[in-house]
């Protein structure tokens, strides 16, 4: 009988990333159930989930988006890369949410300055993950 390999234990980074984009998909679940619609009128509905208006885009990019942490999270690598350009994402989408109350001309965001500070917090808490993961491989060189 052969021996099974064990498996490394997960990095800081790779269960990171897992958490919160866990997280972050519940929330667009929640906020595609709160407010389905996919219109792209200047007027189109949101709903308000935990401060943040969602309608069917808004929870679309969130799939789009924290849906492929969970592949992202098999390879230590992959989940620091993965956590940079999350985090990258959600920082330059929070400068631009907070400048205008339509972001990619299809997503109305009337409560924007929320919007932009929850998109400001999720990026950094990818950073922060990432800058973790980083300082710690440095540690153990």
């Amino acid at each position: 009988m052969e021996a099974i390999a064990a498996r490394p234990a997960w990095t800081f980074a790779q269960k990171g990333i897992v958490v919160l984009a866990g997280a972050l998909l519940l929330w667009s679940i929640a906020g595609l159930i709160a407010e389905p619609s996919f219109s792209t009128a200047a007027d189109a509905p949101t709903e308000r989930v935990l401060w943040v208006d969602f309608n069917g885009w808004h929870a679309l990019s969130g799939f789009l988006l924290f849906g492929p942490a969970f592949y992202f999270a098999l390879r230590p690598a992959w989940a620091v890369a993965y956590a940079l350009i999350a985090g990258a994402s959600l920082v330059l989408t929070s400068i631009w949410i907070a400048l205008s109350t339509e972001a990619l001309f299809v997503l109305t965001l009337p409560n924007n300055e929320t919007d932009a500070v929850f998109h400001l917090a999720s990026g950094l808490a990818f950073l922060g993950v990432a800058a973790i993961q980083l300082t710690r491989d440095r540690s153990q060189e």
